[in-house]
């Protein structure tokens, strides 16, 4: 072999090199921004879950900002259409709910959707049953990043 011929075949595996480890370092970043994402779309499902089920007839207006702060699209223009009959059923009726456990799995997602399904254990107290029953809800959350956040876009009850 020659020296000339040697450099060349250096310089080749040197580039074949750098060629692979960028395609390995892309591939990776965009596996963990993925996986940041969909981590991140788990946690928000889960908290509007419960911001959705947690509701204190006292502080009624402070739960319902929070369920809307959570929601966009579809699911933020029916429960804003729906809130001011909430809320009167909830004051008539003395209703406290609280979550006393949750879960929540991710089913698909990617940088800037998700789907999620929450369940959700709620001790629950009215004027019907004032010593109170514990309610289980299972639910099944669309998410779309909005800016920085993860906002809920339709939300389903699901057997």
């Amino acid at each position: 072999m020659t020296p000339r011929l040697v450099w060349v075949v250096v310089a080749l595996a040197l580039v074949a090199s750098v060629a692979l480890g960028a395609t390995r370092g892309r591939d990776w970043y965009a596996a963990r921004q993925t996986s940041a994402a969909n981590a991140a779309a788990t946690a928000a499902a889960r908290q509007l879950a419960i911001n959705f089920v947690s509701v204190d007839y006292a502080k009624v207006d402070a739960d319902t900002a929070r369920v809307r702060a959570g929601a966009t699209g579809e699911f933020l223009k029916s429960y804003t259409t729906s809130v001011d009959q909430l809320k009167k059923v909830l004051v008539a009726n003395k209703t406290v709910s609280t979550v006393q456990r949750s879960e929540a799995a991710l089913v698909s997602g990617d940088l800037d959707s998700a789907v999620a399904l929450v369940g959700v254990v709620a001790p629950t107290k009215n004027t019907a049953v004032p010593a109170g029953e514990t309610k289980t809800y299972r639910m099944r959350l669309e998410l779309r990043k909005v800016g920085s956040a993860w906002k809920v876009e339709n939300l389903e009850f699901v057997g």
